[in-house]
């Protein structure tokens, strides 16, 4: 029983999450794509690092359009609760909510239709070459880049492609926030989401992702191939949580 709640997490589990799966059930694939919404906000650690890393940045040019480019943006949450922010401080920005997965997008455009600022495109995070031209969604490369929770779905040499094509698109930096793997965070979300989140695959793909987090040695360890002139810096946040972080 112990190790269901608080299992060997000293190396990192590589398991297919349900839902990066093509013949899971869509209906709990959009349940979970909904819920996404709550647990985010409760567990998110993006919306505190925004303000931390680049909300300052905004407040010096509050009147520029600022441009984001969210890549794996699933549902879009975050980019609605970070338009939500901007609009109570009086900031115009623009978002491109990114992602692959096709089935998503309807849900994605839904959720995000009063929200004028969010455009919800399909997209890889591995080649962003469209959005370095003129011509791009947002009308030529994107301000900041940002990813919540996306990397620990990937392979290490994948977040250094993510990182890479990050570095050569956004104008002034990225942030990259993901899971930090953890035993604690691994009880803790177990017993919230056993008892507050059914008919989804959030309980078995949160426990899942948790085992697929990084930490941060292993993060420093993916990027060393970097010029550290563009390495990002890697950070801790609560709740357990890693960041990957980059100003030009």
């Amino acid at each position: 029983m112990s190790k269901f709640f608080f299992p060997d997490v000293r190396e990192r589990l590589d398991q297919e999450e349900l839902m990066d799966r093509p013949d899971v059930s869509l209906e709990k694939l959009e349940r979970t794509i909904r819920q996404f919404d709550l647990l985010n906000r409760l567990f998110s650690a993006a919306v505190p690092q925004f303000r931390r890393f680049i909300l300052p940045r905004l407040l010096l040019e509050p009147d520029r359009v600022w441009t984001f480019l969210d890549l794996g943006a699933g549902g879009g949450d975050i980019d609605r609760a970070l338009v939500r922010l901007c609009r109570k401080l009086g900031l115009k920005v623009r978002f491109i909510a990114l992602d692959l997965d096709e089935r998503i997008l309807p849900w994605a455009r839904q959720l995000c239709s009063a929200y004028p600022e969010i455009e919800v495109v399909r997209g890889s995070a591995f080649d962003l070459s469209l959005y370095r031209e003129s011509t791009s969604p947002l009308g030529g490369p994107p301000d900041w880049i940002l990813s919540n929770h996306m990397l620990h779905h990937l392979s290490y040499p994948d977040v250094l492609r993510v990182v890479q094509e990050s570095e050569a698109t956004a104008t002034f930096g990225y942030l990259l926030n993901d899971l930090r793997r953890s035993s604690w965070a691994h009880a803790g979300y177990t017993i919230f989401t056993g008892l507050f989140i059914h008919r989804s695959l959030a309980f078995i793909d949160g426990r899942l992702s948790i085992r697929r987090g990084f930490t941060p040695a292993e993060l420093l360890q993916a990027l060393t191939s970097l010029d550290p002139r563009v390495r990002p810096q890697v950070r801790t946040a609560e709740p357990a949580r890693v960041v990957l972080w980059r100003e030009k």
